[in-house]
C-alpha cells in the first residue's frame, strides 16, 4: 500500500498536467447556472459486466438492470466566475422513474489524475481502476437508481484551476449545478420530474454530503427534497479534526498533509486570504506546495505564531472559517441520515461521525451510526455500499 504522501505526490503531479478534451455531442449554448452544456454519446453495460467490474466484492445480488453512462458538462461557478465543469451520470436501462442519487467523491487515492484512471468523467467502461466509479456508482445505478458523480472543480476538465479542497460551500456550487443539470437532462429524455433526492459520500465526500444535505434543505427547497443522506467516514466536525491533528503538533502525522492542503484551500477561497507565510513556515505558492510539505510534524511546517492562535482560541477569524466548515450540529436535517465509519479510522477519526450523530440527534434529526469496530479508512466500503442500499431501498 502507498504512503499517504506518495498518494498525494502522483494526485498533485496528475493536477500539473491537465487533461484531453473529451468529445461530445449535442452541444447547447452557455447559460445560468446549472445549465446543462454539452452531453456524451450514451455508453452501455450489461448487467454480467456490472457484476464483472465490481471485482472487490459481490454484488451479483443487487445487481437487477445493465447500466447507461454519460458525460454531461454544465455551467457553474469558480471563485465567483462562470465556468464549465463535468460529471458522470448513470441511468438503468429499463427503470421509468429512478430516483436520483448524488455520490461525492473522496480525494483520490493511489492513481495519479496523469492516467485518468479516478475522475468520473473519464470512465469508459473499465473494469480496473475507478474504484469509487465501479463499487458506489455502477452497483447503485445496477439497482435501479439515477446516479451522479461530480468531478469537482480542480480536477477533469478543470485541470488548470484550483481545487477547494474540503471547503465545502465552494466545492457545493459545482456539486449542486451538477445536480441540476442531471436533473434536467433526466427531464429531457422523458422521465418525470421529481424533487427527491438520495446523498452519499465518502471520506472528502462525505463532508460533502452533509454539507450539501444543510445547504440544499436551506437554499434549493423549490428543487430539491433530501429524503436521505449516506457517508462514510467523513471529516463533519472539521474544527475539531484540524484542532486534533495541530494539538499533536511534535509528532510524525501522515494527515498532517490533508490539514495542509485544506487549511490553504479554505484561506483562499474564504474571505481570509491571508499571506502565507503568516501560517506556514515554508515557502507556499500554491496547492502543491501546501499539500506536500517537507515534514508531516506541524510544528516544522506551521508558523508558531499561527498555530498558538488556533489552538487557543485567539485567531477567531479562522477559528470561525473552521467552525463554518463544520456541519455536526447546530441543524436539523429534512430527511434520515445515515453515518458509517471505523472506530479505528486513522485518517478521518471517528469522532466526527459520533460528534455528527450525538450534534444531530440533540437537533432531533432522523440519524442512524453505523459503528464498525476495528474498521480502517478504507476497509469499510462494501458494507457502506450495500447497506446504504438497502436503506435506501427502504425509502421507495
Amino acid at each position: 500500500m502507498k504512503t499517504l504522501k506518495s498518494i498525494f505526490l502522483a494526485l498533485l503531479l496528475g493536477l500539473l498536467s491537465g487533461c484531453a478534451k473529451q468529445q461530445n455531442d449535442n452541444p447547447s449554448p452557455r447559460g445560468v447556472r446549472g445549465s446543462l452544456l454539452e452531453v456524451s454519446t450514451g455508453q452501455s453495460l450489461t448487467k454480467t459486466q456490472v457484476v464483472a467490474n465490481v471485482s472487490e466484492f459481490s454484488i451479483q445480488d443487487v445487481a437487477l438492470y445493465d447500466v447507461t453512462y454519460y458525460v454531461l458538462t454544465y455551467q457553474t461557478e469558480y471563485k465567483g466566475q462562470p465556468i464549465a465543469t463535468r460529471g458522470l451520470l448513470m441511468l438503468p436501462n429499463g427503470v421509468p422513474a429512478p430516483r436520483l442519487l448524488a455520490y461525492f467523491h473522496g480525494t483520490q487515492p493511489t492513481i495519479s489524475i496523469v492516467d485518468k484512471t479516478t475522475i468520473p468523467s473519464h470512465y469508459k467502461g473499465e473494469a480496473k481502476d475507478f474504484y469509487e466509479v465501479r463499487a458506489m456508482a455502477l452497483t447503485w445505478a445496477s439497482a435501479g437508481y439515477a446516479v451522479f458523480l461530480p468531478d469537482y472543480i480542480g480536477y477533469g476538465s478543470t485541470t488548470d484551476q484550483e481545487h477547494p479542497y474540503m471547503c465545502f460551500g465552494e466545492m457545493f456550487k459545482s456539486n449542486v449545478d451538477g445536480l441540476l443539470a442531471a436533473k434536467a437532462f433526466l427531464t429531457s429524455k422523458g422521465y418525470p420530474a421529481d424533487k427527491r433526492l438520495l446523498l452519499t459520500g465518502w471520506s472528502q465526500g462525505g463532508g460533502a454530503m452533509l454539507s450539501a444535505h444543510r445547504f440544499l434543505q436551506e437554499q434549493y427547497a423549490d428543487d430539491f427534497t433530501v429524503l436521505a443522506s449516506s457517508g462514510l467516514a467523513g471529516p463533519y466536525h472539521f474544527s475539531e479534526y484540524v484542532d486534533y491533528v495541530l494539538r499533536q503538533r511534535t509528532q510524525h502525522q501522515p494527515v498532517v498533509l490533508i490539514t495542509s492542503w485544506s487549511l490553504y484551500a479554505l484561506n483562499r477561497f474564504t474571505g481570509l486570504k491571508r499571506p502565507t507565510d503568516q501560517i506556514w513556515s515554508y515557502p507556499v505558492y500554491d496547492q502543491i506546495s501546501a499539500a506536500l510539505p517537507p515534514s508531516t510534524v506541524p510544528d516544522q511546517i506551521f508558523n508558531h505564531r499561527f498555530l498558538a492562535g488556533l489552538l487557543e482560541g485567539s485567531d477567531q477569524a479562522f477559528s470561525q472559517i473552521l467552525q463554518a466548515n463544520s456541519f455536526h450540529e447546530n441543524w436539523r436535517p429534512v430527511g434520515k441520515v445515515f453515518l458509517h465509519h471505523g472506530d479505528a479510522d486513522d485518517v478521518v477519526p471517528y469522532f466526527n461521525s459520533l460528534d455528527a450523530y450525538t450534534g444531530l440527534k440533540a437537533r432531533g434529526a432522523d440519524v442512524k451510526l453505523y459503528t464498525y469496530p476495528g474498521g480502517k479508512h478504507d476497509t469499510e466500503v462494501s458494507k457502506f455500499v450495500l447497506t446504504t442500499l438497502s436503506d435506501f431501498n427502504q425509502l421507495l
